[in-house]
């Protein structure tokens, strides 16, 4: 999963000689989704890209760094503060900011700076896989679990009993639920191990599992399911014969 980031700095030589930090050593790690010159600019940008990383230049026109942090009630991105001014260091530790770096920056503590991201980032993945295991065990028997499926940007959350069907998709997996569609990078098979648990999810195809409750009628002629979503889902006749699909569906 590459981490997101974005580059605010009223600066052009400025973004472009970050943008060039993190192509050169952290290439595979970290995208550069978009890059601003100005709070206004970076507030559009944030909003757009949903970014884990803002670099932020304390020092611009109209507004400073500091400022765009009373736009937010909240933070869901890392900053890493960038000034040429050691004096703001103390009030970008005061924000909660990841780290700061005194420009010309130093190619040593912008490393530094880019450790201390991943070490961030793996905690918040670990805390937010605690409260879901956590959630899960409280609501057990009712219906409401809920499991998280890695996807190209972090991960999505989706509750179980909403899943209709899940379908092999070359390395990923679609994923159709009552509310929409996810891909993940978990394989089929990977898939097919974590729901098999559950009882109402059925694999009536190698490419298809299917969950049974959303199941709407069944095709003998072109031995196909309907689902409640309208989607149609191939059966292998290999696996199933019609009456023991049906009592597979109903079981």
């Amino acid at each position: 999963m590459k981490i997101k980031a974005i580059i605010v700095d009223d600066e052009s030589h400025a973004r472009s000689f970050l943008k060039k930090l993190c192509n050169f050593y952290y290439e595979d790690k970290i995208e550069i989704v978009d890059q601003c010159n100005s709070v206004s600019s970076a507030l559009i940008s944030i909003k757009k890209h949903a970014p884990n990383l803002v670099f932020l230049d304390i020092q611009m026109p109209d507004e400073n760094g500091f400022e765009l942090l009373s736009h937010f009630e909240s933070l869901s991105f890392e900053i890493i503060f960038t000034t040429a001014h050691k004096e703001y260091a103390i009030e970008a530790i005061r924000k909660s900011a990841l780290d700061y770096l005194l420009k010309p920056i130093d190619v040593q503590d912008f490393k530094a700076a880019i450790s201390r991201l991943d070490a961030v980032l793996e905690k918040k993945q670990s805390i937010n896989k605690y409260e879901l295991l956590t959630e899960n065990l409280n609501h057990s028997n009712s219906g409401k679990q809920r499991v998280a499926f890695p996807t190209k940007v972090g991960f999505d959350v989706v509750q179980i009993n909403k899943i209709i069907f899940c379908k092999s998709d070359g390395s990923y997996t679609f994923i159709q639920t009552t509310e929409q569609q996810h891909y993940t990078s978990k394989s089929f098979k990977e898939i097919c191990e974590l729901l098999e648990f559950e009882k109402q999810f059925l694999k009536v195809h190698r490419s298809y599992l299917v969950n049974a409750d959303y199941v709407k009628n069944f095709k003998s002629e072109d031995f196909v399911l309907e689902m409640t979503s309208g989607d149609e889902i191939p059966v292998s006749d290999q696996k199933f014969r019609k009456n023991n699909l049906i009592d597979a569906i109903t079981k």
